[in-house]
């Protein structure tokens, strides 16, 4: 008996661990699966508009996490998909997600004839729990538990220095973003603290914000030609449920064949783009690259939902900081199609009662294919 029994037990825990993925990560599996199906489709409905255009496709992964601090709270956990389509002239007959915005997008000036068109989509999931998990208890000068699932919308017009961006995310706040089974179900895969406090999470609510952003080269030299560098300016902002916001910043790179694009950036609605700029992408599939950067950012706050609380129900809240700041510094690998950017970003303290500043680490693969 004592010879069959571990063998029982780990099939049992497999078991278990086997049904936890799937309640924690149907809503994942099934909105992957509408994107693909999707994304796969549009090609086979594609017009003769292929023939004008690169049509280049991107698939990026974006991943954050305080672990690579050493620390497991505040902003604890970001993941972000997305799959865009660049190098095109015009907006496309066949984007199945985008065409009910062209209205928006072309009053804005997205079919501007001169620039090249960019469409993204993206799925992602944030995280937030205050610094203490393990209590069930309340913990009321800190932030609250939240958690968003998401989806977003983008639309980008690229010129030879600068990139202008329109996005539209929408999604859910509360206990069916499923933040708690994910963070839960890692933890005990991890064999780390069980997470004890998020029966006092935010409640469901639907959230959207419309976002824009602007990014403008103001020096460069040397780009995808040996030795070179740049500086990147970026403003932009959102309007929603979820967040208004306004931010601004500056971004340094140097190094060995640096890309013509617009830098990088931590997880941020609308701004996941990372591809050439116009006219960038010709022969570089074969390329090799490797730079440093960093980057500097501040924000100025009017709502944040995971910190002001629900906005049609009453839930825990603190009081934020009106103004933040990020500092973000790392490197970036460019081997033919595939771009790898390893980072680690610091955020200033986000509401009055933190104790400390936010870090967190950041991976981001993307792969034009």
């Amino acid at each position: 008996m004592s010879l069959s029994s571990p063998v029982f037990d780990s099939k049992r825990f497999r078991y278990i661990i086997m049904l936890r993925f799937v309640k924690s990560y149907t809503l994942w599996i099934y909105m992957l699966s509408c994107m693909f199906l999707l994304c796969g489709i549009a090609p086979i409905h594609a017009t003769n508009q292929e023939s004008m255009d690169q049509n280049f496709r991107r698939f990026s992964l974006y991943f954050e996490n305080d672990v690579f601090a050493g620390v497991d709270n505040q902003y604890t956990n970001g993941l972000k998909l997305t799959w865009s389509r660049y190098g095109l002239s015009r907006l496309p007959d066949d984007a199945l997600f985008h065409r009910w915005l062209y209205p928006i997008a072309k009053r804005l000036g997205f079919s501007h004839l001169e620039s090249e068109k960019t469409l993204t989509f993206s799925l992602g999931q944030n995280i937030y729990t205050p610094n203490d998990i393990e209590t069930i208890e309340l913990i009321k000068d800190d932030r609250p538990y939240a958690g968003v699932t998401y989806a977003e919308i983008g639309f980008h017009r690229k010129f030879h220095n600068q990139m202008h961006t329109f996005g539209f995310c929408f999604g859910i706040v509360g206990p069916h973003s499923y933040a708690k089974e994910v963070q839960t179900f890692a933890h005990e895969v991890l064999n780390d603290t069980a997470p004890g406090g998020w029966d006092h999470q935010l409640k469901d609510e639907p959230i959207f914000c419309i976002i824009y952003d602007y990014k403008r080269k103001i020096f460069a030299a040397g780009i995808n030609d040996g030795i070179g560098g740049d500086v990147i300016l970026s403003a932009g902002g959102g309007l929603g449920t979820a967040r208004i916001f306004f931010n601004t910043g500056i971004s340094f790179r140097y190094g060995w064949n640096v890309p013509n694009d617009c830098g990088n950036f931590p997880i941020q609605p609308a701004t996941c783009f990372n591809a050439e700029l116009k006219n960038g992408t010709c022969n570089l599939h074969n390329r090799l690259g490797v730079h440093l950067f960093t980057s500097f950012y501040g924000q100025a706050i009017l709502r944040e939902i995971f910190l002001d609380g629900n906005l049609f129900q009453d839930s825990h809240s603190v009081d934020k900081k009106p103004v933040v700041g990020y500092f973000m510094g790392g490197l970036g690998i460019i081997f033919g199609k595939l771009k790898t950017v390893f980072a680690i970003v610091e955020h200033t303290r986000s509401f009055e009662t933190q104790d400390e500043r936010e870090v967190f680490g950041s991976i981001n693969l993307s792969l034009d294919y």
